[in-house]
């Protein structure tokens, strides 16, 4: 067993702007529970409940993007579906009783397409959840929509974004245009201030694809002016992994200890299955049958966190296969 295992949390982002979307958070729980997102995983603490639950609101997306999973079909089955209004009020509610800090309403497909999306927003707000949010293209953002959205209550929203000119955008988020993204997207802020309303709060991120690599500091000046953060994301190679049973590594996945994710059908799973083209070894039951506490709490939960703290990650085949730990094990290659 490796003497030390790195485990590290949102290793994979990274943000470029002096401020961020949680520079608005004043409340002392909400520092405890970021707090305890980054050590609980450093100290193998999974305490009695997911601290947040990534939930697939819709499995449909707009947009067909080169460097996405989904486009491939290495990302689960491709079985499109929209999260029932009455499974989703059942999570939210067990969730609630067991103090659930955070949900993201967001996955493989885009949120916006979901016609109870800003319903969601709205009753885990109103039931209590600190921290509601989503990742999106924003083609469908409209004026109306983020309105309606900071009715709801929206604590921060993601927007995915390639590149600032329209040959760039358009050549990375196949089927948009940059017309369209950048008129929903620049008066976002003013429709806020309007509101005279500090949330949603605003990020605006992109994949650091090679080819955005040079031009970055002008893609954050463009950008910057338009939300309250800008960040990136580590690019990831979407390809059948090739880890094999003996790629040992010292090295586990902080989701096990932070968050469950909860797909549009109810299918729950342990952590994001990042370009893993079968999930059917990894569910652990479905969230409309089954007791979300009961699962983060039992056996093949526990089994997968101990094969992860003993730095065993290779013993479980669905992990051989995920792009987020081949491309984690390739960082720890490169720094020693």
């Amino acid at each position: 067993m490796p003497s030390k295992i790195s485990i590290k949390s949102n290793n994979n982002f990274h943000t470029a702007t002096e401020t961020t979307v949680f520079d608005t958070k004043t409340d002392e729980k909400f520092h405890v529970y970021r707090r305890r997102w980054k050590e609980n995983p450093e100290h193998f603490i999974s305490g009695g409940f997911p601290l947040h639950i990534d939930i697939e609101s819709v499995a449909v997306c707009n947009l067909r993007c080169p460097f996405c999973a989904t486009t491939h079909r290495r990302w689960g089955q491709d079985q499109r579906g929209f999260m029932d209004f009455a499974l989703y009020r059942k999570i939210i509610d067990e969730g609630i009783e067991n103090e659930l800090c955070a949900i993201k309403l967001s996955l493989r497909g885009e949120p916006l397409l979901h016609p109870n999306l800003t319903q969601m927003v709205e009753y885990a707000k109103k039931r209590g959840i600190m921290d509601v949010y989503f990742n999106t293209n924003a083609v469908l953002l409209t004026a109306e929509k983020f309105e309606s959205l900071i009715d709801a209550g929206l604590d921060r929203i993601s927007i995915s974004i390639e590149g600032f000119t329209k040959d760039v955008y358009e050549k990375f988020r196949v089927g948009a245009t940059f017309e369209r993204l950048f008129d929903n997207v620049s008066k976002l802020i003013s429709l806020r201030e309007r509101r005279q309303s500090s949330l949603p709060q605003i990020r605006i991120q992109t994949v650091l694809l090679e080819e955005l690599k040079s031009s970055f500091d002008t893609y954050v000046a463009f950008w910057k002016q338009y939300a309250d953060e800008v960040s990136y994301l580590d690019a990831r190679e979407e390809k059948e992994c090739e880890g094999g049973s003996d790629d040992a590594a010292a090295w586990a996945c902080p989701f096990l200890w932070q968050r469950m994710t909860i797909l549009w059908d109810g299918t729950i799973l342990p952590c994001l299955m990042h370009g893993i083209s079968d999930f059917s070894s990894m569910v652990l039951g479905n969230a409309a049958q089954h007791s979300l506490k009961e699962l983060w709490e039992g056996e093949r939960e526990n089994q997968l966190r101990k094969l992860h703290a003993r730095g065993e990650s290779h013993k479980v085949p669905a992990c051989t296969m995920c792009s987020y730990r081949a491309m984690e094990i390739k960082k720890l290659g490169e720094k020693s």
